[in-house]
């Protein structure tokens, strides 16, 4: 292999084990990592072989056996691997394999429209049905649990303010680097109705109030996240929790749920906020994260899926049994 690349091109430096490369890189930051991926526990060499600093930004190039075995490419990807070649291959093969990252800038540097033609652009939730039709989505669920009628108006009622009582529940799309939060907001006919219906108790405590307020944001969003999993897209629902009526920094859209009767409001707020995710090593791992990719075994089995949201439990679980150099991709705790 160093044979096959040209000295006066390409300094290359050959090691005959894990701990010979990982020694390497940490010299020098290499540009391209070409390794011999065992049929079983290629995934968590990739994985140890990028956790190093000095290779996070190299291209990651995994020789694998052309047997049965030998083909488990989707975790080799997963890890990080961004090709992958099969033995037996020619010198000219590795050749061109090494030189695909220059091939990789030099077309993307060609594209004069690069937004009409964009891999990197996260899903456009706005072009989702669930998205478009969140307000009679959730009229419809709070309607079911209440026995009560809502009429849906687009647009914020203009009688809400920043003082109204409200709740959110977050939902992430760790694979899109995007984190959707849909707020309910009362007025004081909203809560007249949250305490009569929901509670029973006209006279309810603030704290059970709140609750419930909680409460309703969770059926919104478990209302979204089932009409977004008939379109093909799985949402990772947070903890609900308090917010402020008057912070919306999001991109957003917003409805307003009118009681029969004009008896009371619900203001829905539907945002879409960026949210890049973080490289950590497991032991790193805590409540509220959510996996970006799938893990897997050795040898190939799915053990937890991507989208799953953390528990302290499942965190503390996962940090044991990968240890300290098994890298992830994760959303940071909301």
């Amino acid at each position: 292999m160093v044979r096959a690349l040209p000295a006066e091109i390409y300094g290359v430096e050959a090691v005959a084990d894990e701990t010979a490369a990982l020694a390497a890189i940490a010299r020098e930051a290499p540009q391209v990592v070409v390794f011999n991926a065992p049929p079983k526990g290629g995934q968590d060499l990739a994985r140890r072989l990028r956790g190093s600093e000095n290779a996070a930004e190299a291209y990651c190039l995994a020789v694998v056996d052309a047997t049965p075995a030998g083909q488990d490419i989707t975790s080799l990807i997963s890890a990080g691997v961004h090709d992958f070649m099969r033995r037996p291959f020619t010198d000219a093969e590795l050749l061109e394999r090494v030189k695909a990252p220059e091939r990789l800038l030099r077309w993307s540097r060609s594209l004069s429209k690069p937004r009409a033609f964009d891999f990197s652009a996260a899903l456009d939730v706005t072009s989702l049905r669930a998205w478009r039709n969140l307000g009679a989505l959730v009229a419809e669920n709070l309607g079911a649990m209440s026995a009560h009628a809502f009429r849906v108006t687009p647009g914020w009622p203009a009688h809400l303010g920043p003082d109204d009582v409200s709740a959110s529940i977050p939902m992430s799309l760790a694979g899109d680097q995007l984190e959707l939060r849909i707020s309910l907001v009362a007025d004081a006919g909203g809560l007249t109705f949250v305490r009569e219906t929901l509670l029973s108790d006209p006279a309810a405590h603030d704290d059970a109030l709140r609750d419930a307020l909680r409460e309703l944001a969770n059926t919104a969003g478990g209302a979204l996240k089932r009409a977004a999993l008939a379109e093909g897209i799985t949402l990772t629902t947070g903890i609900p929790r308090d917010d402020s009526a008057n912070r919306f920094p999001g991109a957003h859209r917003c409805w307003g749920l009118e009681l029969e009767g004009g008896a009371g409001w619900l203001a829905l707020v539907g945002e879409i906020r960026g949210r890049g995710n973080e490289r950590i090593s497991a032991a790193k791992l805590t409540e509220g994260m959510v996996l970006a990719h799938d893990i897997r075994s050795e040898g190939g089995v799915l053990i937890v899926p991507a989208g799953l949201r953390l528990t302290a439990t499942s965190a503390s679980r996962l940090s044991a049994m990968l240890g300290p150099r098994y890298f992830l991709e994760v959303a940071p705790a909301a």
